[in-house]
């Protein structure tokens, strides 16, 4: 059975389309990280501005961990108030966020990931208020509860739009209750592996035109008469092409994206693995808790099932079609079409649906409330996805093998 397997993954190695869409995907990947970390840009507190890895080094000095207590929250939340209260440090300007440019430059930009996260906890859901009247209002105000309310008021008007159920929105806000109290500090690292989730629907791509020839390339070659006369060919061999598949796919997914996120490691640190994921949307409400790393950890995970699930669609397309091309056509419109279609524009069946399609890990947010209740369990869309695209896997595989071995080939 081994060496079963082993043929055929050498047989999908050894196709020149495959080689070359690796090696030029791996080769565009790199280039889109080595430009994606060279527009990072940066002040420091001179207010010079930097960029590339400059920045890097800058935002490492700026961005100093802290625990966002209270007094910590009002310390930023008193300098802010203090410079506009300083006729010499103050402005009329709304571009400046009514700092003079000197202070602007020196204070606002190098803490403004800071004082975006402290506003957008103060302030109400919806609201065009200014930094400067979100702080004057609430100075002084519980940073903790003033979060606590803020995502219940999300999540109250998420169900109100019909985006979530009671049952969904209970589960969220006893989700926001234990959540963690804030802290701050550098993540660059993490923050760019999480930009990259259109990333693995070009991988799925490349995935699919190396397993469409693993039947279909049998019907064409007129080698399928051959195969299931031969002893095992209607069980082990069958088995074995199934299985070179899944490590085909597994293969491809890990090191391309393992490769990726280890040039950013390495470039960019592997600093603020324990901060929490709110930081990465600093603007929003967000109900998971969890860590920077453990929502990489959790994405390239959803990534890999994601692929396993078309996996498991192309392979039983193979088996069904006979043709590697019509194979390589159908799978890439089942994930090119779904990338135009709009959570937004349906209703709650449609924005469900629509969510666990593998090419929709490029919509996936860890600011999204999306959550499916079976019964009286509720569980977050990540969960789902992974249970329903390795049940799409399985199934399809499944399938597959029971189409190629009953294949008469005398018709």
């Amino acid at each position: 059975m081994s060496e079963m397997i082993k043929y055929e993954w050498k047989k999908i190695w050894k196709s020149r389309l495959a080689q070359l869409v690796i090696i030029g995907c791996g080769l565009f990947l790199v280039f889109c990280v080595w430009a994606s970390i060279m527009q990072i840009s940066a002040t420091n507190e001179k207010g010079e501005n930097f960029s590339g890895m400059s920045a890097v080094e800058v935002m490492k000095n700026t961005q100093k961990k802290i625990e966002l207590t209270q007094e910590n929250v009002n310390d930023i939340v008193g300098r802010y108030l203090k410079y506009i209260s300083d006729p010499g440090t103050n402005s009329e300007s709304e571009t400046y966020h009514y700092l003079s440019e000197e202070v602007y430059r020196t204070f606002y930009l190098p803490n403004r990931e800071l004082l975006s996260l402290v506003t957008n906890v103060y302030r109400e859901p919806g609201s065009g208020s200014s930094i400067k009247e979100v702080l004057e209002e609430n100075v002084g105000k519980d940073f903790r509860k003033a979060q606590i309310k803020r995502d219940i008021a999300y999540i109250n008007w998420q169900k109100e739009q019909g985006r979530l159920t009671s049952g969904e929105a209970d589960y969220w806000k006893e989700k926001i209750g234990n959540l963690q109290e804030y802290q701050y500090g550098y993540h660059k690292g993490w923050s760019m592996i999480l930009d990259t989730l259109t990333w693995p629907v070009l991988i799925m791509m490349l995935i699919c035109i190396g397993i469409a020839p693993i039947f279909a390339g049998e019907y064409q070659s007129k080698c399928d008469s051959l195969i299931l006369c031969m002893k095992y060919g209607r069980s082990k061999l069958i088995l074995a092409k199934i299985i070179s598949g899944w490590l085909y796919a597994t293969g491809v997914y890990w090191g391309i994206t393992l490769i990726y996120s280890s040039i950013y490691m390495i470039f960019l640190g592997t600093q603020g693995a324990d901060l929490p994921i709110q930081l990465k949307y600093p603007a929003m409400s967000v109900g998971y808790n969890l860590t920077m790393g453990e929502a990489v950890g959790i994405t390239l995970l959803l990534g890999y099932f994601f692929t396993l699930g078309i996996m498991g669609i192309t392979l039983f397309m193979s088996a069904l079609l006979k043709n590697t091309y019509a194979v390589i056509i159908v799978a890439f419109l089942l994930i090119i079409i779904p990338t135009f279609l709009s959570l937004d524009t349906g209703g709650y069946v449609w924005s469900h649906v629509l969510s666990l399609l593998p090419p929709k890990i490029a919509d996936f947010s860890f600011q999204s409330y999306t959550a499916y209740s079976i019964g009286n369990i509720v569980l977050s869309w990540p969960v789902m996805a992974i249970l329903v695209n390795a049940i799409v896997a399985v199934l399809c595989s499944v399938l597959g093998y029971i189409i190629f071995r009953k294949h008469q080939v005398n018709k």
